[in-house]
Formats: C-alpha cells, structure tokens, sequence
C-alpha cells in the first residue's frame, strides 16, 4: 500500500511500536475496555473497509491482501491488543476471523425507513 520505505525508516517504525503485515504496518492500540459494551454493542462499532482489502481469499472476493488472524497475531507486538491502527489507511481495525474490520468509535445510525407517524 505504500512506497517502498528505506531500512531506516523500516527501523524507526519498529521503534515506535509498528509491525508489517501484508506491506501495511500495524501498531497495537489498546484492548477493549468494559464501558464498550458487550460483544454485541462492539461489533456494531465494526465495518468492512474495502480501501484496505484485508481478508480470507475466498471471503467475497474483494481480497487486496491475504489475512489469517492467526498470522496476524503471530506477525503483531502485542498478542493481547484488540484494536489496531493501520499507517497506510490512517484508520483503526479489529482483527475478525475472516478479515481486518475497521472499528469506528460511533456506530453508524440505522434510518428510520418509510416510518409515518
């Protein structure tokens, strides 16, 4: 996703907590914390971002760049993070099973379809 960057700025991203998975570094933010609600109210807060195209192969063929979760985590400085922040994208993503969802701090709200009152 980005230009090829020297060993020394390779090096300084490193320092500064970045991980490279798949050509996009990675840096660790934080776990959820248990005034973010329950798995349901997360995962509202979760969205497929297809800038960044991060997903299983066979997961509805919008595949930029090969993921497992498993691999993920291996490739990551923190195997205990839960939201990460992607450079490239400049947005913040959870790890899912089949793909990096990007994690949005307000869910979008649903519209009120055709209601009268």
């Amino acid at each position: 996703m980005t230009d090829t960057l020297t060993e020394t700025q390779e090096e300084r991203l490193r320092e500064n907590g970045y991980f490279l998975y798949q050509g996009c570094h990675f840096k660790p933010v934080r776990q959820f914390e248990k005034n973010e609600g329950d798995f349901f109210d997360i995962t509202r807060r979760l969205k497929r971002d297809d800038e960044l195209g991060m997903m299983k192969e066979d997961y509805y063929g919008r595949q930029k760049h090969p993921y497992s979760h498993k691999e993920f985590y291996a490739a990551s400085t923190d195997k205990t993070a839960d939201i990460f922040f992607c450079l490239e994208t400049m947005k913040q993503y959870v790890p899912c099973e089949n793909e990096m969802q990007e994690y949005v701090t307000e869910p979008e709200k649903k519209q009120d379809r055709g209601k009268t009152r």
